[in-house]
């Protein structure tokens, strides 16, 4: 299952459960792992929802989740990445070669996965949370 690569500045966005978000509302590497036979991190390609500025986009985001009967948690949050910064990130710190593909799927066109790791790598989700900031996190549902 292989689909178009990502442009590396452009962002993809992850949706983090409650339990995978800190006291501070800063996802953990938990955020980024893959369960035990998944071959992919699900995430949503940001650009590719064509919003004005960031807060739309994030509401596109939050309006794709909705379409899909997905149940946003209120202390559930999105955290952006930057691809080329992420795969520079995991590169470096661990040796992996992850690989961002846009996967669109009918009810989502914006669906994309982030290939090159296992459920076994905790070190790689554990780079991708690293290199979330504050101002790379957004409410899952509005405030």
């Amino acid at each position: 299952m292989n689909g178009d690569p990502l442009p590396e500045d452009d962002h993809v966005s992850r949706y983090c459960k409650p339990t995978s978000v800190d006291r501070q509302g800063l996802p953990m590497a938990a955020a980024f792992r893959l369960r035990q036979g998944e071959e992919y991190l699900s995430v949503n390609w940001v650009e590719y929802l064509g919003a004005p500025d960031l807060p739309a986009a994030v509401e596109r985001i939050r309006d794709v989740f909705r379409r899909k009967n997905y149940a946003l948690r209120a202390n559930g949050r999105f955290a952006l990445l930057q691809v080329g910064d992420a795969k520079t990130a995991v590169h470096e710190g661990v040796g992996y070669a992850l690989r961002f593909d846009h996967l669109p799927l009918d009810n989502d066109q914006s669906y994309t996965g982030v290939f090159g790791y296992t459920a076994d790598d905790l070190a790689v989700a554990a780079e991708l949370a690293v290199l979330v900031a504050p101002q790379d996190v957004h409410h899952a549902v509005a405030v």
